[in-house]
Protein backbone atom coordinates (compact mmCIF):
# COMPACT_ATOMS: atom_id res chain seq x y z
CA UNK A 1 0.00 0.00 0.00
CA UNK A 2 1.49 3.30 -0.79
CA UNK A 3 0.17 6.50 1.07
CA UNK A 4 0.45 10.39 0.61
CA UNK A 5 0.33 12.64 3.41
CA UNK A 6 0.30 16.53 3.27
CA UNK A 7 1.78 18.60 5.64
CA UNK A 8 3.99 16.21 7.85
CA UNK A 9 6.74 18.29 9.41
CA UNK A 10 4.64 18.58 12.83
CA UNK A 11 1.27 18.29 14.86
CA UNK A 12 -1.07 15.56 13.32
CA UNK A 13 0.49 14.96 10.13
CA UNK A 14 3.80 14.13 11.93
CA UNK A 15 2.23 11.89 14.61
CA UNK A 16 -0.10 10.01 11.49
CA UNK A 17 3.29 9.18 9.55
CA UNK A 18 4.73 7.56 12.93
CA UNK A 19 1.55 5.62 13.21
CA UNK A 20 1.58 4.52 9.54
CA UNK A 21 4.77 3.15 9.41
CA UNK A 22 3.49 0.57 12.16
CA UNK A 23 1.06 -1.34 10.08
CA UNK A 24 2.82 -4.04 7.97
CA UNK A 25 0.38 -3.17 5.23
CA UNK A 26 2.38 0.01 4.39
CA UNK A 27 4.73 -0.18 1.45
CA UNK A 28 5.86 3.51 0.47
CA UNK A 29 5.16 6.54 2.17
CA UNK A 30 5.15 10.00 0.98
CA UNK A 31 5.08 12.74 3.33
CA UNK A 32 5.43 16.81 1.91
CA UNK A 33 5.77 19.83 4.07
CA UNK A 34 6.41 23.15 2.33
CA UNK A 35 10.39 22.94 3.25
CA UNK A 36 11.98 19.80 3.04
CA UNK A 37 14.50 20.30 5.82
CA UNK A 38 11.57 20.31 8.27
CA UNK A 39 10.68 16.55 7.64
CA UNK A 40 12.95 14.78 9.75
CA UNK A 41 12.03 11.25 8.93
CA UNK A 42 14.83 8.38 8.65
CA UNK A 43 12.91 5.24 7.28
CA UNK A 44 13.01 2.88 4.12
CA UNK A 45 9.51 3.78 3.95
CA UNK A 46 9.70 7.47 3.84
CA UNK A 47 9.38 9.69 0.70
CA UNK A 48 10.54 13.37 1.33
CA UNK A 49 8.85 16.22 -0.89
CA UNK A 50 8.95 19.49 -1.03
CA UNK A 51 5.27 21.01 -1.47
CA UNK A 52 4.14 24.56 -0.83
CA UNK A 53 0.63 25.50 -2.53
CA UNK A 54 1.42 28.84 -2.35
CA UNK A 55 4.11 28.47 -5.19
CA UNK A 56 3.68 28.56 -8.98
CA UNK A 57 5.68 25.44 -9.17
CA UNK A 58 4.23 23.47 -6.36
CA UNK A 59 3.47 20.34 -8.34
CA UNK A 60 7.07 19.68 -10.10
CA UNK A 61 8.75 17.61 -7.59
CA UNK A 62 5.60 15.83 -6.53
CA UNK A 63 5.27 14.57 -10.24
CA UNK A 64 8.98 13.45 -10.19
CA UNK A 65 8.69 11.77 -6.86
CA UNK A 66 5.41 9.56 -7.29
CA UNK A 67 5.29 9.42 -11.04
CA UNK A 68 3.22 6.61 -12.15
CA UNK A 69 2.75 4.86 -8.93
CA UNK A 70 -0.35 3.71 -7.66
CA UNK A 71 -1.60 5.88 -4.38
CA UNK A 72 -3.83 3.46 -2.14
CA UNK A 73 -4.79 6.24 0.57
CA UNK A 74 -4.23 10.13 0.22
CA UNK A 75 -4.48 12.20 3.30
CA UNK A 76 -5.02 15.67 2.74
CA UNK A 77 -3.95 17.54 6.69
CA UNK A 78 -2.46 20.63 5.30
CA UNK A 79 -3.94 23.74 6.87
CA UNK A 80 -3.62 27.07 8.00
CA UNK A 81 -5.23 29.05 10.39
CA UNK A 82 -5.56 32.64 10.91
CA UNK A 83 -7.12 34.00 13.98
CA UNK A 84 -9.17 37.60 12.71
CA UNK A 85 -12.43 39.07 12.67
CA UNK A 86 -13.35 39.90 9.22
CA UNK A 87 -12.69 43.48 9.85
CA UNK A 88 -9.26 42.93 10.40
CA UNK A 89 -8.62 39.91 8.04
CA UNK A 90 -6.33 41.09 4.93
CA UNK A 91 -6.85 39.52 1.50
CA UNK A 92 -3.23 37.98 1.86
CA UNK A 93 -5.06 35.81 4.59
CA UNK A 94 -7.81 34.95 3.11
CA UNK A 95 -6.24 33.73 -0.43
CA UNK A 96 -3.94 32.29 1.83
CA UNK A 97 -6.17 30.04 4.09
CA UNK A 98 -8.52 29.40 0.48
CA UNK A 99 -4.93 27.92 -1.62
CA UNK A 100 -4.26 26.08 1.50
CA UNK A 101 -7.37 24.36 2.96
CA UNK A 102 -9.23 24.35 -0.26
CA UNK A 103 -8.14 25.16 -3.26
CA UNK A 104 -4.54 22.94 -2.93
CA UNK A 105 -6.25 19.51 -2.02
CA UNK A 106 -8.36 20.16 -5.25
CA UNK A 107 -5.58 20.27 -7.14
CA UNK A 108 -3.68 18.01 -5.78
CA UNK A 109 -6.24 15.09 -6.40
CA UNK A 110 -6.85 16.70 -10.35
CA UNK A 111 -3.20 16.20 -10.62
CA UNK A 112 -2.89 12.50 -9.19
CA UNK A 113 -5.75 11.26 -10.31
CA UNK A 114 -4.75 8.66 -12.37
CA UNK A 115 -2.44 7.42 -9.39
CA UNK A 116 -5.52 7.31 -7.07
CA UNK A 117 -8.05 5.87 -9.73
CA UNK A 118 -5.26 3.08 -9.74
CA UNK A 119 -4.64 2.17 -6.28
CA UNK A 120 -8.88 2.64 -6.12
CA UNK A 121 -7.62 4.85 -3.15
CA UNK A 122 -9.59 6.22 0.25
CA UNK A 123 -9.33 9.64 0.19
CA UNK A 124 -9.23 11.40 3.70
CA UNK A 125 -9.58 15.10 4.06
CA UNK A 126 -8.91 16.75 7.18
CA UNK A 127 -11.67 19.04 8.08
CA UNK A 128 -12.70 21.05 10.95
CA UNK A 129 -15.66 21.51 13.55
CA UNK A 130 -15.80 24.78 12.40
CA UNK A 131 -16.68 23.60 9.09
CA UNK A 132 -19.67 21.31 10.21
CA UNK A 133 -23.09 22.51 9.70
CA UNK A 134 -24.69 23.20 12.92
CA UNK A 135 -21.47 23.50 14.82
CA UNK A 136 -20.71 26.34 17.63
CA UNK A 137 -18.82 28.86 15.53
CA UNK A 138 -16.43 31.22 17.34
CA UNK A 139 -15.62 35.31 16.04
CA UNK A 140 -12.32 35.36 14.09
CA UNK A 141 -12.49 32.05 12.58
CA UNK A 142 -14.85 32.81 9.73
CA UNK A 143 -12.50 32.44 6.46
CA UNK A 144 -11.03 29.01 8.24
CA UNK A 145 -14.31 27.69 8.83
CA UNK A 146 -15.78 28.33 6.03
CA UNK A 147 -12.77 27.12 3.66
CA UNK A 148 -12.82 24.01 6.20
CA UNK A 149 -16.62 23.89 5.36
CA UNK A 150 -16.11 23.71 1.46
CA UNK A 151 -13.23 20.64 1.61
CA UNK A 152 -16.06 18.87 3.43
CA UNK A 153 -18.36 19.36 0.60
CA UNK A 154 -15.82 18.65 -1.93
CA UNK A 155 -15.65 15.67 -0.26
CA UNK A 156 -19.01 14.31 -0.62
CA UNK A 157 -18.56 15.30 -4.43
CA UNK A 158 -15.69 13.60 -5.24
CA UNK A 159 -17.11 10.55 -3.44
CA UNK A 160 -19.98 10.72 -5.95
CA UNK A 161 -17.93 11.70 -9.06
CA UNK A 162 -15.38 8.84 -8.69
CA UNK A 163 -17.50 5.87 -6.77
CA UNK A 164 -17.44 4.37 -10.60
CA UNK A 165 -13.21 4.18 -10.24
CA UNK A 166 -13.22 3.16 -6.96
CA UNK A 167 -12.12 5.63 -5.28
CA UNK A 168 -13.75 6.31 -2.00
CA UNK A 169 -13.76 10.11 -0.28
CA UNK A 170 -14.28 11.16 3.21
CA UNK A 171 -14.10 14.31 5.64
CA UNK A 172 -13.14 14.11 9.35
CA UNK A 173 -14.10 17.03 10.90
CA UNK A 174 -11.58 17.61 14.18
CA UNK A 175 -12.21 19.54 17.16
CA UNK A 176 -9.52 21.18 19.19
CA UNK A 177 -6.43 19.77 19.59
CA UNK A 178 -3.21 20.36 21.34
CA UNK A 179 -0.87 21.49 18.03
CA UNK A 180 1.18 24.35 17.67
CA UNK A 181 -1.30 25.61 14.89
CA UNK A 182 -3.99 26.51 18.04
CA UNK A 183 -1.01 27.49 20.22
CA UNK A 184 -0.50 30.73 17.75
CA UNK A 185 -4.05 31.35 17.13
CA UNK A 186 -5.49 31.19 20.44
CA UNK A 187 -2.10 31.10 23.31
CA UNK A 188 -4.84 30.77 25.85
CA UNK A 189 -7.09 28.30 24.99
CA UNK A 190 -6.43 24.69 26.85
CA UNK A 191 -7.10 21.43 25.51
CA UNK A 192 -6.45 17.91 26.38
CA UNK A 193 -6.24 15.99 23.23
CA UNK A 194 -2.76 15.31 21.91
CA UNK A 195 -2.50 15.26 17.84
CA UNK A 196 -0.82 11.57 19.06
CA UNK A 197 -4.52 10.73 20.43
CA UNK A 198 -5.90 11.77 17.25
CA UNK A 199 -3.63 10.60 14.65
CA UNK A 200 -4.15 6.87 15.95
CA UNK A 201 -7.98 8.00 15.26
CA UNK A 202 -7.37 9.00 11.51
CA UNK A 203 -5.03 6.26 10.34
CA UNK A 204 -7.55 3.39 12.15
CA UNK A 205 -10.44 4.94 10.12
CA UNK A 206 -8.59 5.30 6.95
CA UNK A 207 -7.25 1.66 6.80
CA UNK A 208 -10.42 0.16 7.93
CA UNK A 209 -13.85 1.84 7.04
CA UNK A 210 -13.11 2.89 3.43
CA UNK A 211 -15.12 -0.68 2.61
CA UNK A 212 -18.40 0.72 4.62
CA UNK A 213 -17.92 4.58 4.75
CA UNK A 214 -17.73 6.30 1.56
CA UNK A 215 -18.88 10.35 0.79
CA UNK A 216 -19.38 11.29 5.03
CA UNK A 217 -18.67 14.35 6.91
CA UNK A 218 -17.43 13.04 10.40
CA UNK A 219 -17.31 14.70 13.41
CA UNK A 220 -13.65 13.74 15.46
CA UNK A 221 -14.69 15.71 18.18
CA UNK A 222 -14.96 14.95 22.21
CA UNK A 223 -17.46 18.49 22.45
CA UNK A 224 -20.87 17.78 20.26
CA UNK A 225 -22.06 20.41 17.49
Amino acid sequence: MNVLVTGCSKGIGKSMVHELLKNSRINKVYITSTKLSNLKFDHPNIISVELDYLKDNWNVELLLKISEEPIHLLINNSGYLYNGLVKDTNLEEIEKMVTVNYTGPFKLVQLLLENLKRGKAHIINIGSMGGFQGSSKFPGLSIYSSSKAALANLSECWAEEFKDFGIKSNCLALGAVDTEMLKSAFPDYKVGITSDDVAKGIVNFALNYDGIINGKVIPFSESTP
